[in-house]
């Protein structure tokens, strides 16, 4: 008995860490899913209804049209994670304001929003990716028009608060990115 009760809490804390391995593992393919999802349909949405002839350089930045765009890359990436522990899901708008962190970016030289979190959310210091840079550079006429998504998610062990084995939050971050493919539309050259 007395092996037993010293045994016991030592078994059950590998078993706790072995479940949350697990789940940031399938947290991580989640959010990983989620984000090239949204980037692709960013970009077919783009396609369908290019700001301007894909022939050309993308006209000046229409602010309401990259906002449309933006919008649905949040709902295409929240309604994915909506199931995960820690996401502000919003079922009457498809959001989820504060958590997962979204930023978007079309990369056709004229996106007007790529400069701040899609939510309007501020930016912790452990989101590395979401803070750096992220401009709609592109080079100009022939060069590919892409679309970008990163994600930050704050993923929440079991064992966070077990006494004597505690662990913090994980920040899991991805980004991915899709071609906007013109070609399909233009037969045999690039966006303009």
């Amino acid at each position: 008995m007395v092996e037993f009760a010293l045994v016991t809490p030592i078994l059950l804390m590998l078993v706790v860490m072995v479940a949350d391995f697990g789940r940031v593992f399938a947290a991580s393919l989640a959010i990983e899913a989620a984000s090239r999802n949204a980037a692709e349909a960013i970009a077919n949405a783009y396609l369908a209804n290019p700001p301007g002839p894909l022939s050309a350089a993308a006209p000046a930045g229409i602010t309401t049209y990259y906002q449309g765009l933006h919008a649905l890359g949040v709902r295409t990436l929240c309604d994915e994670m909506s199931d995960q522990a820690n996401t502000a899901y919003d079922a009457s708008t498809s959001t989820c304001p504060g958590m997962p962190l979204i930023r978007i970016c079309i990369h056709d030289g004229q996106d007007t929003e790529c400069s701040a979190e899609a939510q309007g959310a501020a930016i912790p210091a452990e989101c590395t990716d979401l803070g750096s840079a992220m401009t709609n550079a592109n080079a100009g006429a022939s060069s590919p028009r892409w679309t970008e998504v990163r994600v930050c998610y704050r993923f929440t062990p079991i064992a966070a608060n077990m006494p004597f084995l505690s662990f913090a939050d994980i920040w899991l971050q991805r980004g991915r990115a899709f071609t906007i493919p013109c070609y399909f539309v233009l037969v045999s050259t690039e966006c303009g």
